[in-house]
């Protein structure tokens, strides 16, 4: 019975991620030019990447915890979800405020939302291992991810578009960004809708949340020690380009938002086709060894940049950056989920996404620092040289798990 839900719950989630990104998508590959149209810099856009991590450390474990007290999880990751598009909504009139706030504002407001969709987030990586057994977890990620690439990539076209050719004025191009935040809103009420449909045929029984115990246990867990170690030394690696990216499509190579939208599609394009072939990777390699391989191939998207002299060449290169992107997603949660007690998972989930969002609020100021002593080709280099640290820990701890 449990089976025949969980496929159910695979068409369900498929859905319901076509709407999550499409809401993610109607406004967040062009927030960072947004922001510069506004009037923000090169700060301003570091603190962009960095501050949502600082409001997650005080929301996830808290509330997580407090998410476990509730029999039913689906209800409560709702409720923050709506909270978190209500945050969305608040964009919209950023440009009615006066013009010498608006950057810090844009900032502050996406900071606090992480607050709730921290939260929802961590709430939701434990429902999906409630309700999908452990064989079907990489088969719904990755169907999951597959199926929304093609509303993605109508949308990023659209907006695109729209944003470049539309607009006769900067005040008409900021009146279009303020539709697409309220669209945003309007699609995150339907996207909640989906997620409510969701079946919880199997719940495990409610029990006293024993965070002490639960840690204990957790720092006495290898499997998942050696995961959470591998993951944070790839994570930091991974955030502190994050801001670069933005900086280097934008300040150094002129990017507008047609060009930003083609860097998009031709990525989300290459994670389309990869999806099936990483799913098939995982099951007949295991998570572990794929992990390895695909953080590999994200600690080259910042020598691709580097290299990348014209807007024409990285385009092209986004195909090698979406190729990997797609595994790495896939397979990180996989493992995550794999790595944690069933019992405990809620406390194992937020520990390790408090952690990692620790490291969102110190790498991408760490990677702006480095900008400012040296240059922006300096700064992609020692972003791959951590991001390839991280994954030769994977490599390590696959080949550890092998032998054994």
């Amino acid at each position: 019975m449990r089976i025949k839900t969980a496929d159910k719950n695979i068409k369900i989630y498929i859905l319901y991620g076509i709407l999550f990104d499409i809401v993610i998508n109607l406004y967040k590959p062009f927030s960072v030019k947004f922001l510069e149209r506004i009037g923000g810099t090169d700060y301003h856009i570091s603190l962009y990447n960095a501050l949502p991590g600082l409001l997650a450390v005080f929301a996830i474990i808290p509330g997580t915890l407090w998410v476990r007290k509730f029999e039913s999880k689906k209800k409560i990751t709702a409720g923050f979800f709506l909270i978190s598009r209500l945050f969305i909504l608040m964009l919209a009139c950023i440009p009615l405020l006066p013009p010498g706030i608006r950057p810090m504002l844009f900032v502050l407001i996406l900071s606090m939302m992480n607050f709730p969709d921290a939260i929802a987030q961590s709430a939701l990586q434990s429902f999906l291992g409630d309700i999908f057994p452990s064989k079907n977890r990489a088969t719904a990620i990755a169907m999951r991810n597959k199926f929304s690439i093609p509303a993605v990539l109508l949308i990023t076209l659209i907006t695109g578009q729209i944003l470049t050719k539309l607009p006769q004025s900067e005040h008409q191009r900021i009146f279009i960004y303020q539709i697409f935040f309220v669209l945003a809103f309007l699609v995150g009420l339907v996207e909640i809708f989906s997620f409510m449909t969701f079946k919880e045929s199997y719940r495990p029984p409610v029990v006293p949340v024993r965070f002490k115990e639960a840690l204990a246990g957790m720092i006495q867990n290898k499997n998942f020690v050696v995961f959470f170690t591998c993951s944070l030394l790839f994570h930091f690696g991974w955030q502190m380009g994050w801001p670069l990216f933005s900086i280097y499509q934008i300040g150094t190579l002129r990017a507008n938002e047609w060009w930003l939208a083609i860097n998009a599609i031709v990525s989300f394009t290459a994670m389309f086709f990869s999806y099936s072939y990483w799913n098939r990777m995982i099951a007949r390699r295991g998570s572990g060894p794929v992990l390895a391989i695909t953080t590999m191939g994200m600690a080259l998207t910042p020598i691709l940049f580097a290299l990348s002299p014209t807007l024409y060449v990285l385009a092209g290169m986004a195909v090698v950056t979406g190729f990997f992107t797609s595994g790495t997603t896939t397979v990180l949660l996989s493992g995550l989920l794999e790595s944690t007690p069933e019992e405990d998972r809620v406390v194992y989930i937020g520990v390790y996404n408090t952690v990692m969002n620790i490291s969102l609020t110190i790498a991408p100021l760490v990677g702006h620092m480095v900008l400012q002593a040296t240059s922006i080709y300096t700064a992609l280099i020692v972003t791959a040289v951590l991001r390839c640290i991280g994954s030769i820990a994977f490599f390590v701890r696959s080949k550890i798990s092998l032998e054994k």
